[in-house]
């Protein structure tokens, strides 16, 4: 399995077009063949910042997502609403 988070941190103003637009790939990724879990989640503390968590049966399957059409839309919309790149930490389990 792996394990991925995902951290963004909106452009100040955009912080609600940024959200909707990471709302947009829940469900579908939920849909994929081989994804366990995808989770949006939002820093109680800072404003305008989200984080995905989520895990694939295996790295196929992460980069499968990676080529879905909604996945491609995200790269696409989501320069124009970021106030930096992405954080992506992938995980490996041990316990």
């Amino acid at each position: 399995m792996i394990n991925v988070l995902t951290r963004f941190k909106a452009q100040s103003g955009k912080e609600q077009a940024l959200l909707e637009l990471l709302k947009s790939l829940v469900q579908p990724t939920r849909n994929e063949l081989g994804c366990v879990k995808y989770e949006l989640h939002q820093e109680n503390e800072k404003q305008g910042r989200f984080i995905f968590i989520k895990s694939f049966v295996d790295h196929a399957a992460f980069e499968k997502h990676q080529n879905t059409g909604h996945f491609k839309r995200l790269k696409k919309e989501m320069p124009e609403l970021i106030a930096q790149e992405p954080e992506i930490i992938i995980l490996s389990q041990h316990a």
